[in-house]
């Protein structure tokens, strides 16, 4: 197995408990009672009272629709040759959803100054976009000193 498909593997593990922990977060914001009535509620913290919105959305949908082309993206990387456009895109993600995430562990827990039952889940999605952005700029190095033609 090549270094660069294990490095695959590596984003579309990140990619998919990315996935699991949003799309939890998402179910339980959208179309449960309460996030905080979740059954992992004692691990996973989703905020104060009131939920934190982006244009009438939970943030957890957001994070759910970018954690999820990661993991369709690390996918086609796993089933094929990766391409650096590919590679280049998914830091772009990694990028982005570190951001997201940070932004909203300042904003939740500094500025609301929000109590959690558990860890806030931003910071299980931060940890995950850094391995996800961490893992793919490795892999972008290892195919920039590939030879050509391999």
């Amino acid at each position: 197995m090549t270094s660069n498909r294990k490095l695959a593997i590596v984003s579309l593990t990140f990619a998919f408990a990315g996935s699991l922990l949003s799309g939890y977060l998402t179910y339980w914001n959208l179309i449960g009672p309460s996030c905080h009535q979740g059954p992992l509620n004692w691990l996973v913290s989703c905020g104060g009272p009131a939920k934190v919105l982006i244009f009438g959305l939970p943030t957890c949908v957001y994070g759910f629709a970018m954690f999820f082309t990661v993991f369709l993206l690390s996918a086609a990387a796993l089933a094929g040759k990766p391409k650096k456009s590919m590679i280049k895109a998914l830091i772009i993600l990694g990028v982005v959803g570190t951001l997201f995430s940070s932004t909203l562990i300042v904003y939740e827990v500094w500025i609301l100054k929000l109590t959690f039952t558990g860890l806030p889940a931003c910071v299980y999605g931060l940890l995950f976009y850094l391995g996800i952005l961490i893992t793919n700029v490795t892999a972008y190095r290892r195919i920039q000193h590939e030879p050509v033609g391999t």
